[in-house]
């Protein structure tokens, strides 16, 4: 066989492995999906992000055709569900709800996480997010964010902010407002958002960072003072108290979100399929109302957007945990 042959059969047998590929994809997703869908949510169940994920699992559902189980992991700060999906087959029937500490805040919290929220994860959709504001009990701590500064300021390492743990959106934004306000507090760690909730209306603590939806029935009562949120905009449930970046500390931001994602390899043809569905059930009246009501901030973005996204976040959340030393619970 002369060369000149020879290099168009080459050319002849790859053209056609290419094909065979190609149409493989296609036909994979012209039928997709032909069962139901595990959707994993690296949480326990009746948590904010099991609350988020349920409505919006049963839109989609209806939007694709099959059923999707939400099947809740938890452990390790969402470690072991994220593990699980990244080691899943690329086939669109194993997906993820990813969030801030799984695809932002763990990978500096743990050395061996068991995945990598870039290499092994193809991004889908952002879910929404519930950002962090900073709360004071109303009766006893201070009147304005100006005050609780100036408190701060004339009392080094008095102060104490509580969290849900080490390494948690609570803790980093005590953290980020240490640094953004030049102030020295004290972090008080508890099992969990609601204790040190409890112990902010006790006058326990001087402050926390904490769920708008959290802490909104205590605010609305008059019982906790908000000051500002943690987070780009405005929260639509607190028009009227601004954010860290009006206030001149745009980098305490410490937003919780939540986003879908499916293992890295899946075909684009299912990404495509998903995304689409996805989108359509963001929109959805009743998924929109069961949102909101939980204080869940719905902001569109898919594909190169996401993805730069979660990058930013990795980047984000692991400056602040290195820089301060930030360790896991």
């Amino acid at each position: 066989m002369n060369r000149f042959i020879r290099r168009n059969w080459l050319f002849a047998v790859v053209g056609i492995a290419a094909g065979l590929a190609t149409s493989g994809s296609w036909a994979q997703a012209s039928d997709y999906p032909n069962r139901p869908i595990r959707l994993i949510v690296p949480f326990a169940a009746g948590g904010a992000i099991d609350a988020t994920a349920r409505p919006i699992a049963d839109a989609v559902g209806r939007e694709l055709g099959q059923q999707v189980v939400v099947e809740n992991r938890p452990g390790a700060g969402g470690n072991i569900g994220a593990a699980l999906v990244a080691r899943s087959a690329a086939d669109g029937y194993t997906l993820l709800v990813g969030t801030s500490a799984t695809h932002g805040a763990n990978s500096a919290l743990s050395s061996s996480p068991g995945y990598d929220p870039i290499a092994d994860f193809e991004p889908l959709t952002f879910l929404g997010a519930v950002p962090n504001v900073l709360v004071v009990n109303a009766e006893h701590g201070p009147g304005s964010l100006e005050a609780l500064v100036s408190d701060a300021r004339r009392n080094p390492g008095k102060l104490t902010y509580g969290s849900a743990g080490p390494g948690t959106p609570m803790h980093v934004g005590g953290v980020q407002f240490e640094r953004a306000a030049k102030v020295d507090l004290v972090h008080v760690p508890y099992k969990g958002g609601a204790p040190a909730a409890v112990d902010l209306m006790g006058n326990n603590i001087t402050m926390m960072f904490v769920g708008v939806s959290v802490v909104l029935p205590n605010i609305s009562a008059g019982k906790l003072r908000a000051f500002a949120v943690a987070a780009p905009q405005r929260h639509f449930a607190l028009p009227d108290v601004p954010t860290f970046a009006e206030l001149g500390m745009p980098s305490v931001d410490a937003s919780a979100w939540a986003g879908a994602f499916a293992p890295r390899g899946t075909p684009a043809p299912v990404v495509q399929k998903l995304n689409a569905a996805f989108s359509r059930a963001l929109q959805d009246k009743a998924v929109m109302d069961a949102l909101r009501a939980n204080g869940v901030q719905i902001r569109p973005m898919q594909g190169e957007t996401f993805r730069s996204f979660v990058a930013s976040e990795v980047e984000r959340w692991g400056q602040v945990i290195r820089e301060t030393k930030v360790a896991a619970g």
